[in-house]
């Protein structure tokens, strides 16, 4: 009996149009999300390792070991944050984008996951709370977007005419760069508070950021990651910039 060629052997691939995830082991396990809904509930008897404020149009970068809870909160109104991680252990792996794109959709939900590059391939941080109301808006557009890349200086010169302007990556390398980081790690990022669709064209848009003051989310590190936050200067926040807030916890000794 001869072996079965490649040719001959079926694709491993999914097609239709029921999305990828959904037809994936990739997504978290019941016994993980009823974990990550406790880590989220039990808010007595956390630790509070960290508090800090990224000012508007800047970014700053933090370590978040594993287990921890970091949280990203709107302290004066809305403002869209440009979130990259690394593991702190081996920066070459990252939050792969397109990868989470794939599996969860445009735009996070509590439960979905952050994932890293290959060759591991795995998940980086779990979004495990979000205040936002994620109103009906057009196109579907919702919030926590995954179909942006970062705002860059080039960018700005070439459609506004704008030279200097602060822009997501010039923040983002400048945060990454006391952790031993050159401005070429920086990668395209999870835009937490982001307000995004696309259109009937199939063109992506932005509305101004349903986030409102008070709002925030959680992310919980399955792994040790550096991770790094710009408070983009661009429009998508709305009329101003804004600051946001950083929080990082060790979990309730309660919670599993």
């Amino acid at each position: 009996m001869t072996e079965t060629s490649d040719r001959e052997r079926p694709p491993p691939s999914i097609a239709g149009t029921g999305g990828y995830g959904a037809a994936t082991t990739l997504r978290a396990s019941a016994e993980e999300k009823w974990r990550h809904r406790r880590l989220a509930e039990v808010i007595a008897g956390r630790r509070r390792v960290l508090t800090d404020t990224i000012p508007p149009r800047h970014g700053k970068a933090y370590v978040v070991e594993a287990g921890h809870i970091l949280r990203v909160s709107c302290p004066e109104g809305p403002q869209v944050g440009d979130f990259i991680a690394f593991n702190r252990d081996d920066p070459a792996e990252r939050f792969w984008s397109a990868r989470t794109r794939v599996i969860h959709g445009a735009h996070l939900r509590v439960g979905d996951r952050l994932w890293s590059c290959p060759p591991l391939t795995r998940p980086m941080l779990t979004l495990i709370a979000d205040t936002l109301d994620h109103p009906a808006l057009p196109h579907g557009a919702r919030a926590h977007d995954l179909l942006f890349c970062r705002c860059d200086a080039r960018h700005y010169e070439l459609v506004h005419g704008l030279g200097g302007a602060r822009n997501c990556n010039d923040n983002l390398a400048e945060a990454i760069t006391p952790f031993g980081l050159a401005p070429s790690d920086v990668h395209d990022p999870f835009n937490i508070f982001m307000t995004t669709g696309l259109n009937n064209e199939g063109q992506p848009f932005y509305l101004p950021s349903t986030s409102r003051k008070g709002d925030h989310v959680e992310l919980y590190a399955e792994i040790p990651c550096l991770v790094a936050v710009s408070a983009c200067p661009g429009g998508s926040s709305g009329a101003r910039s804004n600051p946001l807030g950083i929080e990082i916890f060790a979990p309730a000794d309660s919670a599993p």
